[in-house]
């Protein structure tokens, strides 16, 4: 059952990108894409009150993230997507699916490995990186990254969380534009 679901994901997945991208903003979950109206997917009320505060540390604060888990999606147990901050059109300039491996970092980081080779394969103008980092808990996250020439990336990241913080580990399979990265690597 479990490899049934495997491959499952992998041709929804696969069903959701072009056979083969350039650019990162062709590249979909759950239906959406950068540029997008989160107004064609969630009523203004659902974003509004969806809202996560994880940027108020940052300057200057221009984006804020949208965090959806009250919708059943066909892959993602959530989706989170950043919006500018005044922005009543509520555009989309990053955007993430995240699956849920609740104390089953093993097999999140199976589900890179797949996805990883999935995307070498679709995406064929990039430079891949990948890194390792320290979570301010003391967890980690293990990243693969796919930078365009554009400056966007796509992006699949394992968050392996320390126990006693009671939060979820989990795979995010993520785009964003290059002037979201600027605006990240700026306040790091």
């Amino acid at each position: 059952m479990k490899r049934l679901s495997l491959y499952l994901f992998l041709i929804l997945f696969a069903l959701q990108t072009p056979s083969q991208a350039d650019d990162v903003r062709d590249f979909q979950i759950e239906g959406m894409s950068l540029g997008d109206s989160a107004l064609d997917y969630f009523t203004e009320e659902e974003i509004e009150n969806s809202k996560e505060d994880y940027y108020k540390d940052y300057k200057p604060e221009k984006f804020i993230a949208i965090e959806v888990t009250f919708r059943n999606f066909e892959v993602y147990d959530a989706i989170q997507f950043g919006v500018k901050k005044r922005d009543k059109k509520y555009i989309i300039y990053y955007l993430k699916g995240m699956i849920d491996y609740t104390k089953n970092i093993d097999d999140c980081y199976k589900k890179q490995i797949e996805v990883d080779k999935e995307l070498s394969e679709l995406f064929t103008n990039f430079k891949m990186t990948r890194s390792n980092h320290k979570l301010p808990d003391g967890g980690t996250v293990k990243s693969i990254n796919y930078w365009f020439p554009s400056g966007d990336l796509a992006e699949i990241d394992c968050y392996d969380f320390n126990d006693d913080k009671g939060w979820i580990d989990h795979i995010r399979i993520g785009i964003k534009t290059k002037e979201v990265n600027d605006w990240l690597l700026k306040n790091q």
